[in-house]
């Protein structure tokens, strides 16, 4: 069978490969989109997406004690939000609908892998195996059916770089402009699409610092122009309000700390982020079951990272060895300017780090003098299995139709419009975000308002907890509120006070 995709049956096979792994992605994403309790992130970005439909204004009407929030959403980067309301005004809304861009998203991503693995390694086998290593990878996997932006941050940023490499031999001035657009996009999704640029100017350099001219700068600095004007025309609806949300949020937990002790950051990121998010910390994702065989999957990424750095061969081809700096980028720039270390975040540099592990497996598959063929495919399927099984695992846990639904249920028959019901705002997911649901982790310490209805899943216990220590003046209102309210659900994550008998 030959054709424009198919050079010969190696290439054949490859497209099936990647294929079928593809495939398998969607099939595990949307198994686990549809399976996992939701997230406060994914109501919080839901909710001005629905607002802007509905009424035209895009604030987040369901969140509490953010300046002017109701009116306008400046915390976060507008384009998510924005792309949220067309696919909710043409689908409708809903737990799968609110998941399921995340999952195209995560195509768009593993498709511009391959492009960006091919390119630099020259080689197709090379590519389909890192896409089909990161098909099947937990984090990956998670984030691709989770509600939030990072997805899409990522796909348009890999898109970008891969936009780059694929065209930059042939036209230069279009790969330039087409991938500082894609790159621009990334930006506007998230934060961190800085990772994207800091990446993409990278390679140009790299790879072109003697073909740059003005000419490429000036198309370069298009997409950033008209993307600033564009997001300006919306913060100078309220500029002073902008300030407020965004510096606040900026600021919030020491995001940027690693700036003023660098070592300090990349320690954290390495204890915080990476021990935490595969297990080997105290508060390991808030994840269940055998989390400790997470390390194995770290120890496989270490080990394929030594085993390329050790290579002298590996080392000295160009592109290979654009990879591994655009690797130490990213991982630098994510350890110096997220003070907060958000096992999500991995979503941006596990594709990578499974390039880099593609690279070391494929290596050692065609240099048997490494090690032997049958111990690979041995490491492979185990680190395949122990990938994919934590996702079963998680689908067979089930935790929004065993924790989540019962307990909305008891709400909706226990509670109408005129109850006042302080709770997360994944509430809303189910219920509506409707104009009595309050997500008020502080219970009206600064509003004044008294909820009728508390509703405390494990996110809202946890800052409770924590407040009884960090903050004794929210502790303190909130054990007064409490205090005067009494249980009426207590089951798996969710327990659900009332507190009308205690109202005037």
């Amino acid at each position: 069978m030959q054709g424009r995709f198919f050079d010969g049956s190696k290439q054949e096979k490859i497209f099936w490969a990647t294929l079928i792994a593809a495939a398998l992605f969607v099939a595990l994403a949307l198994a686990s989109a549809v399976t996992k309790i939701p997230g406060g992130d994914e109501a919080w970005f839901a909710s001005p997406s629905l607002n802007l439909i509905e009424r035209g204004e895009m604030g987040t009407s369901v969140l509490e004690g953010v300046p002017g929030i109701e009116r306008r959403t400046y915390w976060v980067m507008p384009l998510s939000l924005l792309t949220q309301a067309v696919w909710y005004k043409a689908v409708g809304f809903g737990l799968l609908q609110m998941r399921a861009t995340s999952a195209l998203w995560g195509l768009v991503a593993l498709l511009s892998l391959f492009c960006v693995v091919r390119e630099l390694s020259g080689e197709r086998r090379i590519a389909a195996l890192a896409v089909a290593l990161l098909s099947l990878d937990y984090v990956f996997i998670t984030s691709a059916s989770f509600g939030r932006m990072d997805m899409m941050c990522a796909a348009l940023g890999f898109a970008g770089l891969a936009i780059f490499l694929r065209y930059r031999e042939r036209n230069l001035l279009f790969a330039v402009g087409a991938s500082q657009t894609l790159v621009v996009l990334s930006g506007l999704t998230h934060f961190n699409g800085i990772l994207y640029f800091a990446g993409l100017v990278f390679l140009t350099l790299y790879f072109d610092r003697t073909r740059i001219g003005w000419r490429h700068i000036a198309v370069a600095a298009v997409p950033y122009i008209v993307g600033a004007g564009a997001w300006g025309v919306y913060i100078l609806q309220e500029p002073s309000l902008f300030v407020e949300q965004f510096r606040g949020n900026a600021t919030t937990g020491g995001r940027l700390s690693g700036l003023a002790a660098p070592w300090r950051g990349l320690q954290a990121e390495l204890t915080n982020r990476y021990f935490v998010s595969f297990g080997f910390g105290p508060h390991s994702a808030g994840h269940s079951g055998p989390i400790r065989l997470k390390i194995l999957i770290l120890v496989a990424y270490v080990v394929a990272l030594a085993g390329v750095l050790a290579t002298r061969e590996i080392r000295a081809h160009r592109g290979l060895r654009a990879l591994l700096l655009l690797t130490g980028i990213f991982f630098l720039i994510m350890a110096l300017l997220d003070g907060q270390k958000l096992h999500y975040y991995l979503t941006h540099i596990v594709p990578l780090y499974t390039a880099i592990l593609a690279v070391w497996i494929h290596r050692c598959w065609t240099r048997r003098l490494v090690v032997p063929r049958w111990l690979v495919a041995v490491c492979v399927a185990g680190f395949v299995a122990l990938q994919v099984g934590g996702v079963l695992y998680r689908i067979k846990l089930d935790t929004y139709r065993n924790s989540y639904l019962p307990a909305t249920a008891f709400l909706r028959q226990h509670t109408d419009a005129r109850t006042l019901i302080m709770g997360s705002a994944i509430l809303g997911v189910e219920m509506g975000f409707v104009d009595n649901l309050r997500d008020d982790v502080r219970l009206g310490y600064y509003t004044g308002r008294r909820p009728d209805v508390v509703v405390a899943e494990e996110t809202y216990q946890k800052v409770f907890d924590d407040y009884r220590t960090l903050e004794p003046d929210y502790y303190r209102h909130i054990a007064e509120v409490l205090a005067g309210c009494r249980v009426v659900y207590d089951r798996a994550a969710f327990k659900i006070y009332d507190c009308r008998a205690s109202q005037p």
